[in-house]
């Protein structure tokens, strides 16, 4: 973070005791050397090779490979020696004569001779300046920012793909497009986070020291950090809302299918199985029993039809809600769905409610049949018997219950009557169980069978 009277950066190799590899030393100052922008680098650098507890060769060995390395930055470059000077015989390679060979001017200094060169405020303790520097935060706060560029980077690739993709091409491709590459590899909400907590670290002053504190400004290459961190969190917030868009019409989609799927499903079962049944179940009986027999198997097919009928209910719910909040686009799609399901359930729920009416006025006609038939039996018992009457009162007596009786049947044939044309109306006005099929045969069974029995009756009644 020091800086030289050039305003150029200060660039600092601590060499040890133990072997220092200039592969690896290579490698570091390359990487140090693409954080500052261009316009940082112009200025030059400032080099101090620290080789108090390094041995000569090294130390020229360093200083020659700054050459290959960072030749056209470095203006200066200080070597500090230890207290105890190396061997003049060593250290009689003189650097000054090869100035212009190297590019940049060297020195030796000992450290508290460093100074003259550079402002103590810009030198750290390690050669008795000022200079407030924490090396674990800063590699740290690197660490974070790499990953967090590394992986934005990534994400925007990832999600502008997504987003170009479901943005052209057919509907197919879309989809394919989408499936294929819809998830990102990490989470945007945990990339966004920790860019936000990397600009905040980045942008706040710190306070070291314990005398008062010491301000400390952030260094240039955490400044140069910031508008990278804000552009990368600008670019992912719009492409993440551009995703999220998508996720939701994906969603939506998904959701309009799954309810298309049902629905075709419901329309499927009513208009095949469903209506089958009830196209099976035409006849009306011959009798109170078997009328009954047709209501039970009837009521088992009514039980079929209310888990379905459920499944409307919900489906419907569905669309309710989805209408409501739905885009203009998705309306009439939603529309013509709940059209067509509502249609199909209220004919097939009207074709069952008509089969019960059917059902229910076949049962009281063949009732009241049953009761005809037993008056007719009593009175045509009454008649074949022989009867001696004793006197004038017991002969009225039982003409009148003749009368009475007569009356009855007359009253329960004319009710017969009734009952047998209301059923009769019924099953004139039947609705077409095949949707336009025709069901004549059927009904001309039913209705041979109603005016049958009426006829029937009648005769008893003249005999």
């Amino acid at each position: 973070g020091g800086k030289d009277r050039r305003s150029g950066l200060i660039l600092t190799i601590p060499l040890c005791l133990e072997q220092t590899s200039m592969d690896e030393l290579s490698v570091t100052l390359d990487y140090l050397l693409s954080i500052p922008s261009e316009k940082c680098k112009a200025r030059g650098f400032t080099v101090i090779v620290d080789g108090r507890k390094s041995q000569w060769n090294v130390v020229k060995t360093v200083v020659l490979m700054l050459q290959n390395v960072v030749p056209a930055e470095v203006s200066l470059v200080c070597v500090v020696k230890p207290d105890e000077f190396w061997d003049k015989k060593v250290t009689h390679f003189c650097f000054w004569k090869e100035k212009d060979r190297l590019g940049f001017e060297v020195i030796l200094v000992s450290a508290n001779k460093l100074t003259r060169y550079i402002e103590p405020c810009q030198l750290t303790e390690d050669f008795g300046g000022t200079l407030t520097y924490d090396h674990m935060d800063w590699l740290n706060k690197r660490l974070v920012f790499e990953k967090f560029t590394k992986e934005s980077t990534s994400l925007l690739d990832e999600l502008a793909l997504i987003n170009n993709g479901s943005d052209k091409g057919t509907q197919q491709e879309k989809e394919r497009s989408i499936d294929l590459n819809f998830l990102p590899s990490v989470d945007p909400e945990t990339v966004l986070q920790t860019g936000h907590e990397l600009l905040s670290e980045l942008q706040q002053r710190r306070f070291n020291g314990s005398d008062g504190g010491v301000s400390w400004s952030p260094m240039d290459d955490e400044l140069l950090a910031q508008p990278q961190v804000m552009k990368l969190l600008d670019s992912l917030r719009e492409q993440y809302t551009r995703y999220q868009e998508v996720c939701r019409q994906r969603s939506k989609r998904t959701q309009l299918e799954e309810i298309q799927q049902k629905v075709m499903q419901v329309v499927n079962w009513l208009e095949g199985p469903g209506s089958e049944q009830l196209r099976t179940q035409w006849g009306i009986g011959d009798s109170i029993r078997a009328s009954q027999a047709l209501q039970q198997k009837h009521e088992e097919i009514e039980s079929q039809h209310s888990e379905w009928f459920a499944v409307y209910v919900e489906l419907n719910q569905q669309i309710a809600a989805l209408l409501n909040a739905g885009d203009e686009e998705d309306l009439v799609e939603l529309k013509a769905l709940q059209q067509q399901l509502s249609d199909v359930c209220y004919r097939q729920a009207s074709q069952l409610e008509f089969r019960q009416n059917l059902l229910q006025a076949a049962l009281e006609f063949h009732s009241v049949a049953q009761d005809l038939s037993q008056q007719l039996d009593g009175l045509l018992g009454m008649l074949c018997v022989d009867v001696a009457p004793a006197d004038g009162a017991s002969i009225q007596q039982t003409l009148k219950l003749l009368e009475e009786k007569l009356k009855s049947v007359d009253l329960g044939l004319q009710g017969l009557r009734e009952k047998g044309q209301s059923l009769l109306d019924q099953i004139s006005n039947q609705a077409s169980w095949a949707y336009g099929k025709d069901v004549t045969i059927e009904n001309k069974e039913n209705v041979d069978h109603i005016q049958g029995v009426m006829e029937d009756m009648q005769l008893r009644k003249q005999r």
